[in-house]
């Protein structure tokens, strides 16, 4: 059930950012998040359908309003990204194994969360190589937080 899969991706968040994001930024250290607000919005918003003006409150409580400075997001095309994540079927989840237009609907969200705020996303094109994509990557993160 959808709903309940955004509550439980939001209570998790919400632990995550109390116990280990909030202590490393009032460390001062840099903190790097695989996954975020903007994956909840892409996958249960775009891929399941639930409305962005239910999730935006939700995820704003869960993270206490905390947003990151920067957000790269590595775009690859989706035929592509299963193929890469089915390599290593260990790693395969729940989520991995939705059809391909759940997958399809997810990057089209991603897409559109990017365009709505280009000062905040950087877009990488991922379908190059490994050592092109983490040069990029490098590069914006430095860029950004400089």
């Amino acid at each position: 059930m959808p709903e309940t899969e955004v509550l439980l991706l939001a209570a998790g968040r919400a632990q995550h950012v109390r116990e280990k994001i909030l202590p490393a930024l009032e460390r001062g250290d840099d903190v790097i998040c695989d996954r975020y607000v903007d994956s909840t919005l892409a996958y249960q918003g775009g891929g399941r359908g639930l409305p962005l003006e239910t999730l935006l409150p939700i995820q704003a409580y869960a993270t206490g309003g905390l947003m990151p400075d920067v957000r790269i997001l590595l775009d690859l095309p989706v035929e592509e990204g299963l193929r890469r994540r089915f390599a290593d079927p260990d790693s395969v989840n729940r989520i991995d194994q939705d059809d391909l237009a759940f997958h399809r609907r997810v990057r089209e969200a991603y897409r559109a969360l990017a365009a709505s705020d280009p000062g905040g996303w950087v877009v990488i094109d991922a379908a190059r190589g490994i050592e092109a994509v983490e040069a990029d990557v490098v590069a914006s993160v430095r860029d950004r937080l400089a």
